[in-house]
């Protein structure tokens, strides 16, 4: 990793972050800086990542040193992150308990009142699958089991009877310090998330994504959120609406043997995109991991299909992270792979030559072909979780295009009204791809579509090396054998 990250698109109180070289060192000087609370919630936390900002650095090399460091000076750090089901998401479940052993370590690091300001707890989503489910998945699941490394299976099989499915997690990535600077985005912390503005790495640990750092009333909303969800969940508090923070949260379903799902108690990111679709003039910008959401699909189609004005900029992933880096045939990812197949071409249909549908490559010619090579250079993977509208509205946060986001998973996002906000945002994005800055063609959201797809197609035929920016055309039929539909399944799962 390197130690000195270039500077962040800044501008008084939202700052735009843009891959770990960027979030991370801002995230950590803000740590630093706190006087009184940290307060935080990922998916996945990992206490041994390096630091990356000098100033951290004088303190310490991982953020095991600098949570300790906060902590002697009086500093309350509380920290959620998601747990698992053990069996169907084994090493996930491992990570948050590398984490709470992690944390432990810190403590007895630390006399008993500095010790006594640390919580970290490893959360599972209160919703069980029903009885029927359960039935119905056991066969998949006892294999699963039994396919389990031998070090992982004791903890996981000490179950008794009919395994218990787990299927909604804790999503969100988000932190708060002293009620006054938000931390926000897509971004978790650990080893495999680290990349640079130049994605000048081995395709396999490329990592696309992007964070706000906002300083403002959104700060104490999300502290609120933050202090409150886990009873929420629970269905022990009513959720309120979120003004600044919006939100995705479920709970469990009161006599649900039939039902794998949770029930949904708010779902205002997927309203809010609804909302932004319907009233957009000139230019959707979206960048997702996943647009697998029949919802979303339908709900930009029929903007396009209103406003013949409007135009659409998608940035995916060349392919799941499952299936070009690890070489995944699972059920799962078939399914969600077929998802997306169907979501595109909806799209496609109703926007015609109004979308631009891309995914971004390194500029150099890859070694072989592989699942990981697009146009014949290794893709960078995608985890960015953004929504632009023309230039007056945005969001940034840690839902993915999906059911699962958009329905099942605990998800936060920072809701953008702000004109001078948003075009910091935009403006920050599109320097990012083009690696340039660019005319006021490339810009203004009447124009800016058409001058994309150009350049972008014009990518597709240019030597990897004399390619302008990252972007090449997405390929919607790339290994459409693996896409596997499953009729009567709900798309929420994946």
């Amino acid at each position: 990793m390197q130690k000195n990250p270039p500077h962040e698109h800044r501008r008084g109180d939202f700052e735009v972050l843009i891959t770990a070289e960027q979030a991370w060192p801002a995230f950590e000087r803000a740590v630093l800086k706190a006087r009184k609370e940290i307060i935080a919630s990922f998916r996945l936390f990992d206490f041994a990542t390096p630091l990356l900002s000098p100033e951290t650095l004088q303190f310490g090399e991982t953020w095991a040193d600098l949570i300790s460091d906060a902590l002697r000076r009086g500093v309350r750090v509380r920290l959620v992150v998601s747990d698992f089901d053990p069996v169907m998401a084994t090493p996930l479940h491992a990570a948050a308990q590398k984490t709470l052993k992690q944390a432990q370590q810190i403590a007895d690091s630390l006399g008993p009142e500095q010790a006594a300001l640390l919580s970290v707890s490893a959360a599972m989503h209160p919703a069980r699958a029903g009885l029927l489910p359960r039935i119905a998945f056991s066969p998949f699941v006892l294999q699963k089991l039994r396919n389990l490394p031998k070090r992982l299976r004791p903890q996981a099989a000490s179950r008794q009877g009919l395994p218990q499915l787990h299927p909604v997690s804790q999503h969100q990535k988000i932190a708060v310090i002293d009620r006054k600077i938000l931390y926000i985005g897509g971004l978790d912390l650990n080893r495999r998330r680290f990349d640079t503005q130049k994605h000048d790495q081995p395709a396999h640990e490329t990592w696309a994504d992007v964070q706000l750092m906002v300083r403002g009333p959104e700060a104490a909303e999300a502290a609120n959120h933050l202090e409150q969800f886990q009873e929420e969940i629970a269905l022990r508090k009513r959720p309120s609406e979120g003004k600044h923070i919006r939100r995705t949260l479920s709970v469990p379903r009161r006599g649900g043997f039939w039902a794998l799902s949770p029930r949904t108690v708010l779902k205002e990111i997927e309203d809010d995109h609804l909302e932004a679709f319907a009233q957009a003039r000139h230019l959707v910008y979206l960048e997702t991991q996943y647009l697998r959401s029949s919802v979303i699909a339908r709900g930009l189609a029929d903007a396009a299909r209103r406003n013949p004005d409007l135009s659409l900029i998608l940035i995916l992933p060349a392919l799941p992270e499952e299936v070009a880096f690890e070489g995944s045939r699972e059920l799962d990812a078939r399914y969600g792979m077929a998802l997306q197949a169907e979501a595109l071409q909806e799209i496609s249909t109703a926007f015609g030559t109004r979308a631009c549908i891309a995914s971004p490559v390194q500029p150099r010619m890859a070694a072989r072909d592989a699942p990981s090579v697009l146009t014949g250079s290794p893709m960078i993977y995608l985890h960015s979780k953004v929504l632009i509208t023309d230039g007056s509205f945005a969001m940034v946060g840690s839902a993915n295009l999906n059911g699962r986001s958009m329905r099942w998973d605990t998800e936060a996002a920072l809701r953008i009204p702000q004109k001078d906000r948003v075009r910091q945002l935009w403006h920050a994005l599109a320097r990012h791809w083009w690696q340039e800055d660019l005319p006021l063609e490339a810009l203004n959201p009447a124009t800016a579509a058409p001058w994309w797809q150009n350049e972008i197609r014009r990518n597709n035929v240019r030597r990897p090396e004399a390619r302008r920016g990252l972007l090449v055309l997405h390929d919607q039929d790339r290994m459409s054998d693996l896409q596997q539909p499953l009729p009567g399944a709900t798309e929420d799962i994946v």
